[in-house]
């Protein structure tokens, strides 16, 4: 006995045909793409925003007040000796 059962639904015809298309391209039944894809898409949901190691990047705070300054001097210097 099958562990599959029937479903119908009913779908705008230019989509069956871009479904039918794609099933064609892979030479695979139209059921079988749109079970893939199914599953593809719940799969999707189930993984978190981050990454699979469960790192996160670590937020480096602003520069400071005189960190700004030299960056300013040095920018400055650096478009003096490029005219």
């Amino acid at each position: 006995m099958s562990d599959n059962v029937n479903l119908t639904i009913k779908i705008d015809p230019a989509l069956k045909e871009q479904i039918k298309q794609l099933a064609l391209d892979k030479q695979v039944s139209m059921s079988q793409e749109i079970v893939e894809r199914l599953t593809a898409s719940f799969s999707q949901q189930a993984q978190p925003e981050i990454d699979n190691q469960n790192t996160e990047e670590a937020a480096e705070s602003p520069f400071s007040a005189a960190e700004i300054k030299q960056l300013r001097a040095l920018l400055k210097k650096q478009s003096k000796k490029k005219k």
